[in-house]
Formats: structure tokens, sequence, C-alpha cells
């Protein structure tokens, strides 16, 4: 105990910010890790759902191509005059089954993405205010009984100015 006195080390103080940091550390793996990570995971679900949702667009994009196959075939046994018709009338229907198709998926797509963009910022943001605040905590703890209120007040003050701005660049 002598030899831990003669390096400036107090055994009980020492003992007391282990606790101090195991409780932080639990408070922030309980209330920011686990909500965070079931917000990932809540996103990366919806992005798959996006996904899978353009996937059978696709595939209702290769039915409608089969179908229109199909179509011809028969259309094929009719007179020559029947069968330039319906061509025609299958091409005219196709273009706008693959425009309406792309287009839609398309706006799928870019719905998704923007989706994914303002469930992005937002948990930024989230993340960033949590942040924050746990960093105060953690500076008015780590300060508390090492100087005066006033030099309290000060220190605080500007870490906290400090950390916004970091969190800002």
């Amino acid at each position: 105990m002598d030899t831990l006195g003669k390096f400036g080390l107090d055994p009980f103080m020492f003992l007391a910010q282990l606790v101090n940091f195991l409780i932080i550390a639990w408070v922030i793996f309980r209330f920011l890790l686990k909500p965070l990570m079931a917000t990932m995971k809540k996103r990366s679900e919806t992005i798959a759902q996006g996904l899978h949702d353009a996937d059978q667009a696709r595939e209702a994009l290769r039915e409608a191509e089969a179908e229109r196959q199909k179509i011809l075939q028969k259309a094929s046994a009719e007179a020559y005059r029947l069968l330039e018709t319906a061509r025609d009338e299958a091409e005219r229907l196709r273009a706008a089954a693959l425009e309406r198709a792309g287009k839609d998926a398309d706006r799928l797509i870019v719905e998704a993405r923007a989706a994914i963009t303002l469930e992005r910022r937002d948990m930024e943001k989230a993340v960033q205010g949590l942040t924050l605040e746990l960093s105060g905590k953690i500076l008015e703890t780590a300060v508390h009984g090492l100087f005066s209120d006033t030099e309290k007040a000060t220190v605080l003050a500007r870490g906290l100015e400090r950390i916004e701005r970091a969190g800002r660049s």
C-alpha cells in the first residue's frame, strides 16, 4: 500500500474510478449501443425489403415478356393480316409495360435511397446528441471533487464546447 502511495496512487480512488468506469460502460452499452444496433438491423431489413421488391418488379417484367411471346406464337397460326395487327399491338403493350415497370423500379429505388438517407441523418443526429450528453456526464463525473464549483463549471463548459466542435467537424 505504501508503494502505491509513493507513486501518487490512492487505491480507494482507483477502485472508485474503476467502478465508475464499469458503470458508465454498462450504461453506454445498454442505452446507446443496443438501441443503435436494433435501429441498424431494422434499417438493413428495410433495405433488403426494397431490394426484394425491385427483384419482384424485374420478375414481373420478365413474365410480361414471356406472356407477349406466347401471344405472338398463337397469333402466328392465324392469317397474315391478323399476325401484323397482333405484332403491332404487342409491341405497343411491351413498350408501355417496359416503360411502366422501369419507372416503377426507378421510383422504388429512389424512394428507398431517400428513406435510407433520412434515416441515416436522423440516426446520426440522435447518436451525436446522446454522445454529447454522455460526454458531458462523463466529464462532470471525472472532474467531481477535483475542482471548486466555479472551476468545475468553467472546465465543464470548455469541455462540452470542445466536444461539440469536434462533433461538428
